[in-house]
C-alpha cells in the first residue's frame, strides 16, 4: 500500500510538470547557477533532447529598443547562415527601458558549429544549455547567497538525463518521495508494525495531498530538498543513529542554510539520550560544517578561500537577515503559514473559462488541518511526555518551525509560504501521533484536562501566595590544580613509605623464622 501511494506520487508529479516547458518561479535562479557551476567549476556542458546544440548568446547593452531590434535581426542572420535557427529572441529577450533585462538571442546550432558562436554580432558571450530566462547577468549568476548541494542534484540531472525543465525537476520529486517512504517507516518505527503502519499510511495520504508539498515537490528549488534532509535527521534519530542524524543535519544545511534548523531539537533529543554529551556535540556541530567545507572545495580552489568566504558565508548571512524585496510575491510570516494567509504563487496558467490567469502551483498549505495541530499541540502540551515517541516529533516539529520566528526577530523580515514545506511532513506526522494518543485510550482526553487543571491551580497558589520558594545555595572551594598535584606527590610519597616498612618487617619475620613471627604476635 505504501509503495502504491508513493509510485501514483511520483506518476502524478511527473505528469503535471513535464507540461510545463518553461522556468517555474525561482527555478530560473537554482537552475541557471547549477548550469552556470558546472561550466564554470566543473568545465562540463550539459546536453539535452535538441536537433543540435542550444545555447543562449547574450548581446551587448543596446543603447535602445530599435538599434536592439537590429542587433537581434543581424544575429538571426548570422545564425541561419551558419546553418542554426534561432528559437527565443527579442520576444522573449524583451527589451526594458531601466535595462533591467537580459539582450540575446537563444538558439539551436550544429555541434561542429558551436564554436562559431563567438562572432555572432554584438555577442558578449555564450553559454550553452536551455535558454536562460530574461534576468540580466544571469549566465554569470551562481546563487551564492545559498550553499551549493542542490545546484549540484540539479546539475547531475543536466549531465545524465538532460538540460531540460520536466527532467531540472527530477531531483524534486524523488526527494518528495524519499520523504514519504520516511515518514511510513518512522510511524511504524513509533507505533509498532501493525498500528505504525496503519498511521504511517494515513500521514503519507494527508502530505501528498497537501498543496504546499505537493507544489513544491514538482520544482527544481531548494526547499523540498531542506524537507527531505529535515525530516531525514529526525528519522534517524528516532532509530537512535547519531551518525545518520548528523549527516542528514549536514546535508540539509548544504541544501539551504534553513536545513540547520533542525538542528536545536535534535541537540536536546540526543543529549537527554544515553549518548555522551560532548560526542553528541562534536557530531551536530562538526559534521555539519565538515560537508559544507568538502562540498565547497570547487569554490575555494576555484575562487580562492576569502572570495569563498566573503561570498558564500559572510554575504549569505547579511543577505538572509536583510530585508530582500519591497515588492513582488506576497510575504509571509510563519504565522501566516498556519492559517494561509498570503500564499506563495509558483505559477499561473491561462483559464480559459474565466478568461483570467489562475495560480495551478501555489504553496497554500491545509490551513484546517494546521489550525487543528496547533490547537492539539497547545492542549496536548501537559502530557506531551506521555506521546509514543515521549514528545520528539513534537520537539522536532515546533523547535524547527520557532526558528523562522526567531530570524524574523533577528530580521529576516522577507519570508514566503513555501518555506513551510520544510515542516510540512513533520506536521502530518505530529497530528496524526497526537490524535492516536487521544482517541486511542479516550480517558487520556480527560488526562489532559486533568493535566491542564492541575497547571491552573498550581499557578494559582503561586499567585495568591500560597507556595513557598526555598532555595539552597552549596559553596565548595575547588582546590588548584597545582595543589591537588602537591597532595598526590604527598600521598604516593607516603605510600611509598608504608610500603618499605612492610618490606623490612617482612624481611626481619624472614630472618627470625616461626618462632620471632609467634613472638611479635604475643607483644601484639
Amino acid at each position: 500500500m505504501a509503495a502504491s501511494i508513493v509510485i501514483a506520487f511520483a506518476y502524478y508529479e511527473y505528469s503535471y510538470e513535464s507540461h510545463i516547458i518553461d522556468y517555474i518561479s525561482d527555478e530560473c535562479w537554482y537552475v541557471s547557477a547549477a548550469r552556470n557551476i558546472l561550466r564554470v567549476y566543473f568545465g562540463l556542458t550539459p546536453h539535452g533532447p535538441w536537433s543540435g546544440v542550444m545555447a543562449t548568446v547574450e548581446l551587448e547593452n543596446p543603447p535602445s529598443s530599435s538599434t536592439y531590434d537590429e542587433w537581434v535581426n543581424q544575429a538571426t542572420r548570422y545564425i541561419e547562415s551558419i546553418g542554426g535557427k534561432v528559437v527565443k529572441s527579442n520576444d522573449y529577450y524583451a527589451f526594458k527601458d531601466d535595462g533591467n533585462f537580459l539582450p540575446a538571442v537563444c538558439v539551436v546550432v550544429p555541434p561542429q558549429n558551436t564554436s562559431l558562436l563567438k562572432d555572432v554580432p554584438h555577442s558578449v558571450k555564450y553559454a550553452i544549455g536551455y535558454c536562460y530566462p530574461n534576468a540580466r547577468g544571469i549566465l554569470d549568476y551562481m546563487n551564492f547567497e545559498h550553499p551549493p548541494f542542490v545546484k549540484y542534484l540539479i546539475g547531475l540531472a543536466m549531465i545524465t538525463i538532460g538540460d531540460y525543465p520536466s527532467y531540472w525537476r527530477v531531483p524534486s520529486i524523488i526527494a518528495g518521495c524519499l520523504i514519504l517512504v520516511m515518514i511510513f517507516l518512522a510511524l511504524r518505527k513509533i507505533c509498532g508494525e501493525v498500528v505504525g503502519a496503519a498511521l504511517g499510511l494515513v500521514a503519507m495520504i494527508l502530505t501528498a495531498f497537501d498543496i504546499t508539498f505537493r507544489s513544491l515537490s514538482m520544482v527544481a528549488m531548494l526547499d523540498i530538498f531542506v524537507a527531505l534532509f529535515t525530516y531525514m535527521t529526525y528519522y534517524m534519530t528516532v532509530r537512535g543513529t547519531l551518525g545518520g542524524s548528523a549527516t542528514a543535519l549536514g546535508l540539509g544545511f548544504v541544501s539551504k542554510f534553513s536545513g540547520a534548523f533542525p538542528g536545536l531539537p535534535a541537540l536536546v533529543a540526543w543529549l537527554k539520550s544515553k549518548e555522551k554529551p560532548a560526542r553528541t556535540l562534536l557530531y551536530l556541530i562538526y559534521v555539519p560544517v565538515i560537508i559544507l567545507l568538502i562540498l565547497s572545495i570547487p569554490f575555494i580552489v576555484h575562487d580562492g578561500f576569502m572570495q569563498w568566504w566573503d561570498s558564500s558565508i559572510a554575504g549569505a548571512i547579511r543577505w538572509h537577515l536583510s530585508v530582500k524585496t519591497t515588492g513582488g510575491p506576497p510575504q509571509a510570516m510563519p504565522w501566516d503559514w498556519i492559517i494561509g494567509r498570503n500564499p506563495f504563487p509558483l505559477h499561473y496558467t491561462w483559464d480559459a473559462k474565466a478568461n483570467r490567469w489562475v495560480a495551478d502551483l501555489i504553496a497554500r498549505g491545509n490551513p484546517i488541518l494546521y489550525t487543528a495541530l496547533v490547537v492539539l499541540s497547545v492542549y496536548i502540551i501537559p502530557k506531551i511526555k506521555e506521546l509514543p515517541d515521549r514528545g520528539l516529533t513534537y520537539g522536532f516539529t515546533w523547535g524547527t518551525f520557532f526558528m523562522y520566528i526567531l530570524i524574523w526577530f533577528l530580521g529576516s523580515k522577507t519570508q514566503y509560504s513555501f518555506y513551510s514545506v520544510q515542516v510540512v511532513p513533520l506536521f502530518y506526522t505530529l497530528l496524526v501521533l497526537e490524535v492516536y494518543y487521544l482517541l486511542n485510550t479516550p480517558k487520556n482526553i480527560v488526562k489532559v484536562a486533568k493535566g491542564w487543571k492541575e497547571w491552573i491551580l498550581t499557578a494559582w497558589d503561586w499567585l495568591a501566595g500560597y507556595v513557598e520558594i526555598k532555595i539552597s545555595v552549596t559553596i565548595r572551594r575547588v582546590k588548584p590544580r597545582k595543589e591537588e598535584e602537591e597532595k598526590e606527590m604527598k600521598e604516593e610519597g607516603e605510600v611509598q613509605s608504608t610500603e618499605g616498612a612492610a618490606n623490612e618487617d617482612a624481611q626481619g619475620n624472614k630472618e627470625g623464622g616461626l618462632g620471632s613471627n609467634e613472638e611479635s604476635v604475643a607483644e601484639s
